[in-house]
């Protein structure tokens, strides 16, 4: 497994056309395979992924978040899920056609002339069991 770091995509797509049970599957050690057809964000600046592991009442949780600006506006009224592709090539699928879907939060700027630009910042939260679940798409 490579440890580059960095984000060179990221996707969504909406969670109703994940296959059932992803999650499920990548706690046993399956890869999981995506069917659906995803849209490419395209994104600025430096991206990141971040996720922690807990346990809480004795059971695993895991809380990821996924950070990004963009010029892009994601659907609204969606439940939308999100595929991350490190530099390595790796691939990570984050939400699942169950319930406990991403909450997709944004706030966005004007920019300032000459300096920064006008950005839209997408915050990306998921808790689950295990959040963060590696994937081909």
């Amino acid at each position: 497994m490579s440890s580059l770091p960095g984000i060179v995509k990221i996707q969504y797509l909406r969670c109703s056309d994940i296959q059932p049970n992803v999650m499920l599957a990548s706690i046993c050690g399956a890869l999981i395979t995506i069917a659906a057809t995803a849209t490419d964000i395209k994104f600025f600046g430096q991206p990141s992924l971040k996720y922690d592991g807990s346990k809480l009442n004795g059971s695993r949780q895991e809380k990821s978040t996924l950070e990004f600006d963009t010029s892009d506006k994601l659907p609204e009224g969606e439940r939308l899920a999100f595929v991350v592709t490190a530099v390595s090539g790796i691939q990570f699928l984050i939400g699942a056609r169950e319930p406990g879907y991403p909450q997709v939060n944004y706030s966005e700027t004007t920019g300032s002339p000459g300096g920064d630009p006008a950005v839209r910042t997408y915050k990306i939260t998921h808790i689950a069991q295990k959040s963060v679940l590696p994937c081909v798409l």
